[in-house]
């Protein structure tokens, strides 16, 4: 995860958070390294400090309508060459994941206008 820091010390390193436009790709690569189908959850644990839930959940789903990564029947995610493993029982999910495009527009102008 590349990590641009804006202040360090011994004790404490301030870093910006990755723009929305930048986190599928953070995401995906964080998949690929594990190299195993990887649950939700552990991905959010990834990312805490860094963005939240929802935003890690916006670009699960964005991924998903790129079918970058598939979704396992137990909820793991994977990339499409990934070999799941059932491990013990598995239970289905009862909500499947909505595919959704994100916007992904970079950083925007805002330009105001004096009256």
């Amino acid at each position: 995860m590349s990590k641009r820091v804006i202040f360090e010390d011994k004790d404490v390193i301030v870093e910006i958070s990755p723009r929305d436009y930048e986190l599928p790709d953070l995401v995906y690569e964080a998949i690929k390294k594990k190299g195993r189908p990887v649950l939700f959850q552990e991905l959010v644990k990834e990312f805490s400090g860094i963005v939240g839930e929802d935003r890690v959940r916006k670009a699960v789903s964005h991924l998903l309508a790129l079918k970058k990564i598939v979704e396992f029947p137990d909820g793991s995610l994977g990339t499409p060459d990934m070999e799941w493993k059932p491990s013990g029982i598995v239970r289905k999910r009862r909500r499947r994941r909505i595919a959704r495009l994100m916007d992904m527009e970079g950083p925007q102008r805002i330009l105001y206008t004096v009256a």
